[in-house]
């Protein structure tokens, strides 16, 4: 992201430390969570928490892409998603549609 001309603030591997940077730090524009984080909070659950207390855009990433994965990722209403692996240039050119559309 950074070699795209994003600035990144912080990588977190598991959903309690997603919060706790958040409550931290400057608030994102944009976060890329993957679904499979470590810790008691899966990346769907920590999305809901999310949204419930911050204005944040949220792109999902996964490397498993069953039903009922795809279908609560929808439930949280997520500006996209990807499955993994996926090219570099698929990421980055969904980034900067969501970002596209947040300035608009």
């Amino acid at each position: 992201m950074e070699k795209a001309g994003y600035r990144v603030i912080g990588a977190a591997s598991s959903g309690e430390a997603v919060l706790q940077m958040l409550e931290e730090s400057k608030k994102p524009d944009l976060i890329l969570m993957d679904v499979g984080l470590a810790g008691s909070l899966d990346g769907i659950e920590t999305a809901r928490l999310i949204q419930q207390r911050f204005s944040v855009s949220l792109i999902f990433l996964t490397g498993h892409p069953y039903a009922n994965t795809l279908e609560r990722m929808r439930e949280v209403e997520p500006e996209g998603y990807i499955v993994k692996p996926f090219p570099e240039v698929n990421l980055l050119a969904l980034v900067r549609q969501v970002m596209d559309r947040r300035t608009a």
